[in-house]
């Protein structure tokens, strides 16, 4: 596109935003530090569809609020198809537009899904150095790489944007728990939307609008857009028979060399080398998170057997027909404590314990019976007693009590109380 036609086309969309305004929002639990004394390239990345453009609309509410008007705000979507095909060399032209729209204003600049455009983080930088305020969004984990702290220069602070904890999404409604809401009748609200949040996702259209159906579609847009188009796969079929896959195998250890010989055994040509690779375009792309077993010795760590867990819960309730309600506990709890920026493990030797984090180890479980209550406290008492853990507790869907084994405490909770500590 030339030069005057898609500085016209910048124009429009940056009016239409203008004349559209700011939509209604609900409050994120997402912290967005303020700088007083140094200018931060603020860079937003998460899955699609969590909610970043939204956090961006959320920081304008803030600045509105201290006086600012919409048009002091430069934002430009480029998922927008009028320009999908702008150049590197082309960037500098958003913000003449901006200036030939309001020649007297300096622009807060908000860059909606950047991260295809190659060679961005010279342009932001650039914006940066003449002391714009800039933030920015993206659809991958590429945002969060060495490569793009050195290229922006330790000038960037990045905020990880993931679908809605349980907390935030009993609160989309409206709801607000009063002090001590376990112990009157909220308590059965609460637990009648934990229900809705285990059968239904994270992602914050899904929640508005209670449809299920609308996940099939983030699927399909990351695969078509974040994985096949970004990295070029060329063996298409192979890539969504391993992302179905793993939704139909979350919580469970995932091999490579296994995944590999059910490949080929159903005609797909494949290799360990390829298997690899696909993994890391799905970690990048937000769709899957592979958790390391914990070793006495970190630097063994990554030569074991991984588990799995999908970014949000919508994607196991929709693919899978038959879900097993522990793992999708499960899955959840990972989910939560990725949230609350842990760094999570997971230990089995002979016991298993499903979750180690720095200060404490944590079984998940349905229901404790007779036949796995003795299971999952062997997996805390082995896991503590190796790594020198004393928090110890197992979340359940309802249980709740506390015990005491070889002289340690062990907390039973159920998860949709433990999901809503502060």
């Amino acid at each position: 596109m030339e030069t005057f036609e898609l500085k016209k086309v910048i124009k429009e969309i940056i009016s239409e935003f203008h004349t559209k305004g700011i939509p209604t929002l609900f409050q994120r639990e997402v912290e967005i530090p303020e700088f007083s004394k140094i200018n931060k390239i603020m860079v937003f990345t998460g899955p699609r569809r969590a909610g970043k453009t939204y956090l961006m609309f959320e920081v304008m509410g803030r600045i509105i609020s201290k006086g600012a008007k919409l048009t002091d705000f430069l934002y430009i979507n480029f998922e927008n198809e009028r320009i999908s095909d702008i150049k590197t060399t082309q960037l500098d032209l958003i913000l003449e537009s901006y200036k030939e729209l309001y020649p007297n204003s300096t622009p807060v600049i908000f860059l909606d899904e950047l991260q295809n455009i190659v060679g961005w983080e010279k342009f932001v930088r650039r914006l940066n150095d003449s002391g714009y305020r800039v933030f920015v969004t993206g659809s991958n984990s590429k945002l969060l790489s060495q490569e793009i702290a050195t290229s922006l220069r330790g000038r960037s602070f990045t905020i990880q944007v993931l679908p809605l904890s349980f907390r935030e999404f009993i609160s989309i409604d409206g709801t607000v728990l009063p002090q001590n809401w376990e112990y009157g009748n909220m308590k059965n609200k609460v637990r009648a939307r934990f229900e809705e949040y285990l059968s239904l996702s994270g992602f914050p259209e899904v929640a508005l609008e209670k449809r299920l159906d609308l996940v099939d579609e983030y699927f399909k847009t990351t695969f078509y857009r974040d994985i096949i188009e970004r990295f070029k796969v060329k063996n298409t079929e192979l890539m969504r028979l391993l992302m179905k896959y793993l939704v139909r195998n979350y919580g469970s250890e995932f091999s490579i060399n296994s995944f590999n010989n059910f490949a080929k055994s159903n005609g797909y040509k494949t290799s360990t080398s390829v298997l690899h690779r696909y993994v890391k375009m799905l970690e990048s792309a937000y769709f899957c998170n592979l958790l390391n077993a914990r070793q006495k010795s970190m630097k063994k760590e990554t030569g074991y057997i991984k588990k799995t867990y999908i970014v949000d819960q919508g994607f196991i309730n929709f693919y899978n027909v038959d879900k097993n309600p522990g793992r999708l506990l499960e899955n959840i709890v990972f989910n939560e404590l990725l949230q609350k920026g842990e760094r999570v493990w997971y230990f089995r030797n002979g016991t298993e314990c499903d979750f180690i984090t720095e200060h404490a180890c944590i079984q998940v479980a349905h229901e404790l019976t007779k036949e796995n209550q003795e299971r999952e406290i062997n997996g805390l008492l082995e896991a503590s007693e190796r790594f020198g853990i004393k928090k110890l507790e197992i979340l359940t869907m309802d249980q709740e009590n506390e015990l005491t084994k070889n002289g340690k405490k062990i907390s039973i909770i159920p998860i949709w109380k433990w999901l809503l500590k502060s």
